[in-house]
């Protein structure tokens, strides 16, 4: 029997998309359940309530690294995880970097307010956004200068780095701001071009992606 990904997440998410673009590197197939993190059910599968949270192979998972070192090591003969030391230590460092310094910067300080904040009929908050924004620069520019360096941000290879900075720096790139960024930092917008060409970006697309680029 082929093992099918059940991924736990609101139709538009970020780390759902995550989990997504690493079961397709793996050939993996993935199927999205919408589930709201706050779903009385979802603590069953998230003690915390967050999401995503996944079935796989008859068993549970939550946390998005742990589902998506799994994928990896069980269904894409770890890929996306590079053998040199130093190269894997890149790629956990920069994951690092990904949920605790972009993810809660560019998402509170960019993404909610200036795309989700308008869907939901609400006014940006254009303060929150022009304080936040120097951060992120400063962010995205480290960012950038690493990919001045190198390929990929573990090294020469595409790691699931790439495809947990891509995701997030992509609701980035849908704003007017975050583009202005991208148009600055060339090393970063490259990086960007190539990371979406992969079959992985493509066949996790959000529907807004089209009509807000």
């Amino acid at each position: 029997m082929s093992s099918i990904l059940k991924i736990y997440a609101p139709v538009i998410s970020t780390y759902g998309r995550i989990a997504a673009m690493t079961a397709e590197e793996a050939g993996l197939v993935w199927e999205n359940v919408p589930t709201h993190a706050g779903a009385g059910e979802h603590r069953a599968r998230h003690p915390f309530q967050k999401t995503p949270a996944v079935e796989i192979d008859g068993i549970q998972l939550y946390e998005t690294i742990a589902i998506c070192q799994y994928v990896d090591d069980v269904h894409g003969r770890g890929q996306l995880q590079p053998k040199d030391p130093l190269e894997r230590a890149r790629m956990s460092q920069w994951i690092s970097i990904a949920n605790a310094y972009v993810f809660p910067t560019t998402e509170n300080g960019l993404v909610l307010p200036r795309l989700v904040v308008p869907m939901m009929g609400g006014t940006p908050r254009e303060e929150l956004i022009e304080q936040a924004l120097p951060t992120i620069a400063y962010q995205m520019t480290l960012v950038s200068n690493r990919l001045e360096e190198a390929a990929y941000l573990a090294g020469n290879r595409f790691s699931l780095a790439d495809i947990f900075m891509y995701c997030i720096l992509r609701a980035v790139q849908l704003t007017p701001e975050g583009r202005m960024i991208f148009d600055q930092l060339l090393p970063l917008k490259k990086w960007a071009s190539t990371v979406s060409t992969r079959k992985s970006a493509q066949a996790t697309q959000w529907s807004t992606e089209d009509f807000m680029d």
